[in-house]
């Protein structure tokens, strides 16, 4: 394996490619608790609009992931003292375990049950049913946000399927969708053991990969307008109402690292602390206009990227005002004194999540989408300037918005 860092952070990795596509990333480290990721380039942000001549449904990704990490494959994987989860976003999909154990027996099961692609339409169907709780209100709310902001790209789609949209999902796009991304060549294995790296491989050289199988597909085509929005303000009313979505339509993704290069990987990171979560102005606006902030989501899928704030109001006209107001220069909205004690706090976070192996996997994960090594990212944030950032702020102050407010029924 080659050594591509040498300890930035006191986290050395090592890299390897095997012939077969497969890509290992590998960070050793002592101590009892092992993890392991399977890591996908592949998310929820709709790539095909057919696989093989069959059509693949939107929210087939979500599906193949809480199919793979089941019930009954979690309690499978606690037979063998491991912990087992899954995550798709719009960029990548993962599934990981973790253990006090040797991690590569939990781990050669994720690769058997990959490869196997052994689904049940009834097992899919009663999935399906477990995933619409008190969340689907936000869920929903988000996505008509989305809608406004976009007009054709996938990413106004969401991740998670709503009840209606997954109707016309069954195991037959499941395992067209796995025959086309779950295979060697499109697959990171990122391992957090207390080995060797040859050891390593070893083992990996054990697991059973699913086969490489070319696939035939009709990629999803589409024509973005990246400088408007379809509706700067829409409502609709519904039980357990009052939420209210403000969204950020960023330009294309090669615009803006034409213009920022690295420097917006950066500023991904610790935009929604210093803008929102820890700032002051944005704390005390949203007191004077009786809401509360919910969540800060930064969304990145394809060449498509947009913020998305969630939060509760009763004065949706005046948090409708704030936040237009706000979001007017907000180069303006953080000093060089609050930048600097952020980005401080920001790394030396990180470095204590980094002594954790299951946080260590999903921070280099975090990253891996862009093509960046976690500690380089951690290394270039604690040297980034805080007139680079101020630029990258005041761009973000001009791109287009729209709002969404879900308002609570009789009212």
């Amino acid at each position: 394996m080659i050594k591509s860092d040498y300890g930035h952070f006191g986290v050395p990795f090592y890299e390897q490619k095997l012939p077969n596509g497969l890509k290992v990333l590998f960070l050793p480290k002592k101590g009892g608790m092992e993890s392991a990721m399977v890591y996908l380039s592949q998310g929820g942000y709709l790539h095909d609009e057919k696989i093989e001549e069959s059509k693949i449904p939107f929210g087939t990704a979500y599906y193949v992931g809480k199919t793979v990490m089941d019930s009954s494959f979690q309690e499978e994987l606690l037979a063998h003292e491991a912990l087992g989860e899954e995550r798709s976003d719009l960029s990548y999909t993962y599934f990981q375990v973790t253990s006090s154990k040797n991690i590569f027996v939990p781990l050669s099961l994720l690769m058997k049950r990959l490869s196997d692609m052994n689904f049940q339409e009834s097992k899919l169907e009663e999935i399906k049913g477990q995933y619409f709780d008190q969340g689907e209100k936000i869920r929903f709310a988000q996505k008509e946000c989305l809608k406004d902001l976009y007009f054709s790209s996938p990413i106004r789609m969401g991740v998670v399927p709503s009840r209606e949209e997954s109707v016309p999902i069954h195991v037959t796009a499941l395992r067209k969708f796995l025959q086309r991304y779950y295979v060697p060549s499109r697959i990171t294995l990122i391992i957090c053991s207390d080995t060797t790296p040859n050891a390593c491989m070893e083992e990996i050289k054990k697991l059973r990969l699913p086969k490489e199988n070319p696939t035939g597909n009709k990629e999803f085509l589409f024509d973005e307008d990246y400088a408007t929005v379809r509706s700067e303000y829409r409502s609709l009313t519904a039980k357990d109402g009052d939420l209210f979505v403000y969204g950020v339509k960023f330009a294309p993704r090669e615009k803006i690292f034409e213009k920022f290069g690295q420097l917006m990987f950066m500023a991904y990171e610790v935009l929604g602390e210093m803008l929102f979560a820890k700032n002051e102005i944005f704390q005390k606006g949203l007191l004077h206009v009786d809401s509360d902030l919910l969540s800060y989501r930064f969304e990145e899928g394809g060449e498509d990227s947009c913020l998305l704030l969630t939060l509760r109001t009763k004065t949706p006209v005046a948090l409708q005002d704030f936040l237009v107001s706000y979001f007017h220069g907000l180069e303006k909205k953080i000093d060089r004194k609050f930048f600097s004690t952020s980005i401080e706090e920001k790394v030396a976070l990180a470095v204590e999540k980094m002594r954790n192996p299951r946080q260590l996997i999903k921070l280099f994960a975090s990253a891996y989408a862009n093509n960046l090594p976690y500690t380089s990212l951690l290394t270039m944030l604690s040297r980034m300037s805080f007139k680079s950032f101020r630029e990258f702020l005041k761009e973000l102050s001009s791109y287009p918005h729209s709002s969404f407010f879900l308002r609570e029924e009789g009212k």
